[in-house]
């Protein structure tokens, strides 16, 4: 790939990495994806990048790089960094109180075993009760307070998805 602002006597190597990650403004702060990084760059995709020259700030679960846009390119930019960063901990899965618990409930699902919820097992689901729990999710989604346009259309197939399982669960045919 030809990038925007990328030399060929590069100093350091670039980890090739798909990361979610925030970059923060000045004025906003909007969700990217770092495509590769280096102790000292990232090269980042996102919608509504800031322009060249603009402080920010690069931010993954506790680890912050401040720094600057060197070039912005439609949906690509590459940040340089003030100050080295440890790749190693950037690229590190970063685990957050409930990553375990999911862990634990998608290998339930995928054995097909009754869920543990709370602490205590459930029964195995129906259709209408996998319904309900969309609906749910859906409505917790939709009220927090970063959701955005692509999430809430999302969130209508969501909806949709709950709605046929209604009508499943029902003997309806759709």
């Amino acid at each position: 790939m030809n990038l925007p602002g990328k030399t060929d006597g590069r100093l350091e190597n670039r980890s090739n990495v798909f990361l979610s990650a925030s970059l923060v403004t000045p004025s906003s702060s909007s969700p990217v994806r770092i495509r590769n990084l280096s102790p000292r760059g990232a090269l980042i995709d996102g919608t509504a990048l800031p322009l060249a020259s603009i402080d920010v700030q690069l931010v993954r679960g506790r680890l912050r790089a401040s720094g600057r846009v060197a070039w912005q390119d439609a949906n690509l930019a590459g940040i340089t960094f003030d100050e080295e960063i440890d790749v190693s901990a950037w690229v590190r899965r970063t685990e957050h109180s409930g990553q375990q618990r999911v862990d634990h409930l998608v290998a339930a699902v995928k054995r097909k075993e009754a869920l543990p919820i709370g602490g205590k097992a459930t029964p195995p689901p129906t259709l209408n009760s996998i319904s309900v729990e969309l609906d749910q999710i859906s409505i917790r989604l939709a009220s927090m307070a970063g959701m955005t346009t692509e999430v809430g259309e999302e969130l209508i197939k969501l909806d949709i998805l709950a709605q046929r399982l209604r009508q499943l669960a029902e003997g309806a045919q759709f």
